[in-house]
């Protein structure tokens, strides 16, 4: 019972001098301190998330373009013709928007720089370090989006070239089909008026024959070439005179009536006593008219 009075006793006292030590001005302004404290502490713990979140963010950023420039630096080494233009311009758009993003970072380090709350070297470092890095990838990203204009406008010259020769191969070929024509009209022009230049005319016959072919008048006249020139040419045989030297007269007798030059042919009997009519200088022979007249008797 005594030992149950005095823990009592004890109880009470502490109680007592507890109430008294809360209620002390003390301990009220170790309590204010203590909160303030507190709250100091809460809020840099907060700026330091938020300083460390920036930094992440970054260095994020900087690990995904790492792992995507190697692709972007293959892709623009072969960007010519031989990529779709649609992977060009995808191409272009990706750089476009990596470079927007390491400016973005640039400005988050810089605005980490000018932040005094964390002064210490190793977080100075590491800024360090991140803007370095990230002035080297501004360069090459710069140096890629070069790259590919270059290779826009050499795509564009050599558009415009091959536009170029196709046109010149078009007219080329314009000229082409036009001389090949204008040569094929000469060619049969040429061959036309070879052919007329080579082209002679007789006729075989009686008296009476050779005028019911309008080639003689009753009188025994030979006509003209310009009586009935048709009339006389369609009662002809046509002959190329290059190759005919000889024409078979199936007469015993017969006389040369159109005009040829004398020692230019002869008229000879041929194996079956018909005559024959050689011509043995031909350019001469039909010199001065075209159209021989052979009559029979």
């Amino acid at each position: 019972m005594k030992k149950i009075l005095v823990l009592s006793l004890l109880a009470f006292t502490v109680f007592s001098l507890s109430s008294c030590v809360e209620s002390s001005s003390k301990y009220k302004a170790l309590q204010a301190q203590l909160d303030s404290l507190s709250v100091v502490h809460s809020t840099k713990s907060a700026e330091f998330e938020e300083v460390f979140a920036t930094l992440n963010e970054v260095e994020n950023g900087l690990k995904s373009i790492r792992e995507t420039e190697n692709i972007l630096v293959l892709q623009s080494q072969k960007g010519g013709a031989e990529v779709p233009e649609s992977s060009r311009e995808q191409l272009k758009s990706d750089v476009t928007a990596i470079g927007e993003a390491i400016q973005s970072y640039k400005k988050q380090i810089d605005k980490l720089k000018s932040d005094n709350r964390i002064q210490s070297s190793q977080f100075k470092k590491r800024l360090a370090a991140l803007t370095q890095e990230l002035e080297a990838k501004s360069v090459l990203i710069a140096d890629l989006g070069r790259q590919l204009e270059e290779k826009d406008r050499q795509l564009i010259v050599k558009s415009q070239q091959i536009e170029s020769l196709d046109k010149t191969v078009s007219n080329l070929r314009e000229d082409v089909s036009s001389l090949s024509q204008t040569s094929s009209s000469q060619k049969e022009t040429i061959a036309n008026q070879d052919a007329q230049i080579n082209t002679g005319y007789y006729i075989i016959g009686t008296k009476s024959e050779l005028i019911n072919a309008k080639v003689m008048s009753k009188g025994g006249l030979f006509k003209s070439a310009k009586i009935s020139y048709q009339a006389e040419q369609s009662a002809f045989v046509k002959i190329d005179i290059r190759e005919v030297k000889e024409i078979q007269l199936n007469a015993e007798k017969a006389k040369v009536l159109s005009i040829h030059p004398t020692g230019t042919y002869t008229l000879e009997p041929g194996a079956n006593g018909m005559q024959v009519l050689k011509i043995s200088q031909p350019a001469t022979f039909w010199e001065q008219t075209k159209y021989l007249v052979i009559q029979t008797l």
